[in-house]
């Protein structure tokens, strides 16, 4: 039995504290509720460690008893920066933690959902590959953050909806080659429904937060 939508989020709350970049936690809980639907549960094994327990971490395999966990001592770890997550997945209906590894297709479809909200991935580094990590941006060298888009309204974008900014509508119209009227008319439904097409998303003509996210990156 996979584990309820609800749980998972509160199993990941636990974890995504207030020392989290805000923008870390957000995009951590939409890569659960989307994977979630698709049918995998995701967790969050680690998240924001404090300088003092990340030394304790890398104590392991040196100083204390045990197979070496981390090359990062405190302060070196993008963990201790509150803008990396470590993510598994539940088996045994939430009772266990799988961590995955290639050629793992559930891996795969985590790293792209991660990836689609521009979270860098552990397995990409050439030396030593963490799957399990994922991280906004490389505090610890000095990479800024990432500019993550406009932000959504929070409520669906269509022809006749009422009270709609024009400053918004016309962000959609920059994005897909437009001119900028500012006006959602036939025209921008026609090309908004071909975008839907070519993402695979249902082609409706309306702008909601999944279609928002395809055309601007990171729904803030």
């Amino acid at each position: 039995m996979i584990p309820s939508l609800d749980w998972l989020l509160e199993q990941a709350d636990r974890k995504l504290k207030k020392e989290m970049d805000p923008d870390v936690i957000a995009i951590t809980r939409a890569v659960i509720t989307e994977l979630a639907a698709e049918g995998l549960p995701v967790g969050v094994a680690q998240a924001f460690r404090t300088k003092q327990e990340q030394d304790a971490l890398y104590a392991i395999g040196r100083t204390r008893p045990g197979k070496i966990v981390t090359y990062a001592k405190g302060g070196a770890s993008n963990h201790n920066f509150g803008v990396a997550v470590d993510v598994f997945v539940y088996a045994d209906g939430g009772k266990r933690a799988e961590f995955l590894a290639p050629p793992d297709p559930r891996l795969k479809q985590i790293v792209a959902a991660m990836k689609r909200y521009h979270m860098q991935w552990g397995g990409d580094w050439g030396s030593f590959p963490d799957y399990p990590h994922f991280q906004l941006y490389d505090a610890v060298n000095g990479q800024p953050k990432p500019l993550l888009g406009p932000r959504y309204p929070g409520r669906p974008l269509f022809a006749g909806a009422e009270r709609m900014d024009r400053t918004l509508i016309r962000l959609i119209q920059k994005r897909l080659r437009l001119p900028l009227t500012g006006q959602f008319d036939w025209k921008l439904t026609q090309f908004i429904e071909q975008f839907q097409r070519q993402h695979r998303l249902a082609a409706d003509g309306v702008v909601g937060p999944v279609t928002w996210r395809h055309l601007f990156g990171f729904q803030r």
